[in-house]
């Protein structure tokens, strides 16, 4: 009785088309060849667009469905993105009243568009937050919060990939 269940399940789970997020489907519009172009930074934070293209260019390689181009003219697609916004905000706070603990947010618009055309074939949001300590010293203190932005981009740049082949 027990394996008639779990083969029915099986069965169910198989036909449902259930995947592990960012496994189960391709780009939209069956898109395979991909340039991905520098992100625009519209903050004051300095670098992020490079540090974020970079990590959307790692996770991109990762994955054998798509590849990436250096000319736009070999692309099927380009991947634009602008950072819309980086802050890095108190959250909490010690019995003296000093800093504890950041929390770091950024949010990014993504855009996927056929090459010589301004109509997207995929848009999205993505956010993320990542906390930090804070430090007396200040050296320290942006050691930790450049390591939160590398965690923030890397969460990132699968949360693109991962929503543009799930097309949440």
């Amino acid at each position: 009785m027990k394996s008639a269940f779990f083969l029915l399940l099986f069965l169910f789970l198989a036909g449902c088309g259930y995947h592990f997020p960012g496994q189960g489907g391709t780009l939209p519009e069956g898109v395979e060849k991909v340039y991905i172009q520098l992100f625009t930074n519209k903050t004051s934070q300095p670098q992020l667009d490079n540090k974020l293209t970079s990590r959307v260019s790692e996770v991109f390689s990762r994955n054998n469905k798509i590849s990436q181009v250096e000319h736009i003219g070999q692309a099927e697609a380009i991947l634009e993105g602008t950072i819309r916004s980086y802050s890095s905000r108190a959250l909490s706070y010690d019995s003296n009243d000093d800093i504890g603990e950041y929390r770091a947010t950024m949010v990014v618009d993504v855009t996927l568009k056929k090459p010589n055309t301004e109509a997207p074939i995929w848009t999205g949001t993505v956010s993320w937050s990542e906390e930090y300590s804070s430090s007396a010293n200040k050296n320290d203190e942006d050691d930790l919060e450049q390591n939160a932005i590398n965690e923030i981009t890397l969460r990132m740049a699968e949360e693109i990939l991962y929503k543009m082949l799930d097309d949440f």
